[in-house]
């Protein structure tokens, strides 16, 4: 073999072996690139990160003055969206000069922020009674509490008593703040005034 020949085989190996190392290098980037996507498909997918058992959280306001304190039987938090998921949460405002207002459920779901509750199954809203203001108490399978506002609503069947009145519609908005209960459709029920006892 002369050493033309030589240097053109030397060549065409030195060329076959890097196309080899070309590829191999390829593959091995798309997988690392599949196996990342799927780690980070696997670390997003909706999985509990930690979870605590008998608690209570008592939010404050920029005073440092309490504002209402929340306590489950047991706080789920997931970390791909940092939502928190509640068992028989229970929800009690804690302004001393505002009526007492109680909210229960058997399990609600936080916002990352907890500036929206959402609260399903046997939720019970109830506003102690406070000088001739009887106690209000509300009953829904489902309620959306924002506690910044001191808002409650719903868009499913509701069930309301105030004092000897009584109260059955669909939808509800209930603001603490401002003392204002309003039904949004299909209302029926007693009303009972204080000039109607007499």
């Amino acid at each position: 073999m002369n050493q033309r020949a030589y240097d053109r085989m030397s060549a065409t190996l030195s060329v076959g072996i890097l196309a080899v190392l070309a590829a191999v290098s390829y593959y091995l980037a798309e997988f690392t690139n599949q196996f990342s996507e799927l780690q980070r498909a696997r670390n997003l997918g909706h999985e509990a990160d930690y979870f605590v058992e008998k608690l209570s959280l008592t939010r404050m306001n920029r005073e440092g003055q309490p504002l209402f304190r929340l306590s489950a039987v047991q706080l789920t938090h997931f970390a791909d969206d940092s939502s928190s998921e509640f068992e028989q949460p229970q929800l009690v405002s804690l302004e001393p000069e505002k009526p007492l207002v109680r909210i229960t459920a058997d399990r609600g779901v936080a916002s990352d922020d907890g500036d929206i509750t959402h609260l399903h199954g046997n939720v019970v809203l109830t506003r102690a009674a406070q000088g001739d203001r009887p106690e209000l108490q509300i009953r829904t399978e489902y309620a959306q509490i924002l506690p910044n506002q001191e808002i409650a609503r719903t868009d499913k069947p509701v069930r309301i008593n105030y004092g000897d009145s009584s109260l059955t519609g669909v939808g509800m908005e209930f603001n603490n703040s401002t003392r204002v209960l309003n039904v949004l459709s299909e209302v029926t029920g007693i009303w009972t005034t204080p000039a109607s006892k007499r």
